[in-house]
């Protein structure tokens, strides 16, 4: 199956999936359906913070690799 036609299924899989949610969503959720939304809507929110965290230390990360590549550099320009 080419990309193009992936695309195709992968569309009528997501118009599907929208259709069952907007029938979901005109049924009240009992208790448990209730509780288990609240849970997840909790996990991601701490994954999204977990998301940020790991994006700020990788940032930091490569702010620290190009300090010291800049500091190897001048040492190496120093030494000729």
């Amino acid at each position: 199956m080419d990309s193009k036609n992936l695309r195709k299924v992968d569309l009528l899989r997501i118009k599907k999936y929208e259709k069952e949610i907007i029938k979901h969503m005109h049924q009240k959720l009992n208790e448990t359906e209730y509780e288990e939304l609240i849970r997840l809507r909790a996990e991601n929110e701490h994954i999204k913070t977990e998301i940020e965290v790991i994006k700020k230390s990788i940032a930091l990360r490569r702010e620290k690799w190009a300090a010291q590549l800049e500091a190897k550099k001048q040492r190496s320009s120093k030494n000729l």
